[in-house]
C-alpha cells in the first residue's frame, strides 16, 4: 500500500505542477489536471485508509426493549473483540 500511497501522490504533485504551464497557453483547459489532481489525491487518501469502508453501526430495533437492545450490542461488542 506504501507503493501505491507514494505513485499517486507523485501522479497528484505532476498534475498540479503540468496545470500552470497547461494554464498559461491553452487557458480552461487547466482545469484538467487540476481534476485528475484531485482524483489522484483522493485514490492516495484511499490507499492510505486501504480502500475500505468504515462499518455501519448497528441499528437499534424500536420494537425491542431497552434491555434486551444492550445485550444485542454487548454480543456484538464480544464477537467484535
Amino acid at each position: 500500500m506504501t507503493v501505491l500511497r507514494i505513485t499517486f501522490c507523485v501522479l497528484a504533485c505532476i498534475c498540479t505542477a503540468a496545470a500552470v504551464p497547461i494554464g498559461i497557453f491553452f487557458e480552461w483547459w487547466c482545469l484538467v489536471p487540476v481534476a485528475a489532481a484531485c482524483i489522484f489525491a483522493l485514490l492516495m487518501i484511499a490507499a492510505k485508509n486501504n480502500f475500505t469502508r468504515p462499518k455501519k453501526e448497528a441499528r437499534t430495533d424500536f420494537m425491542n426493549s431497552d434491555e434486551e437492545n444492550e445485550k444485542i450490542r454487548n454480543s456484538n461488542d464480544d464477537k467484535k473483540n
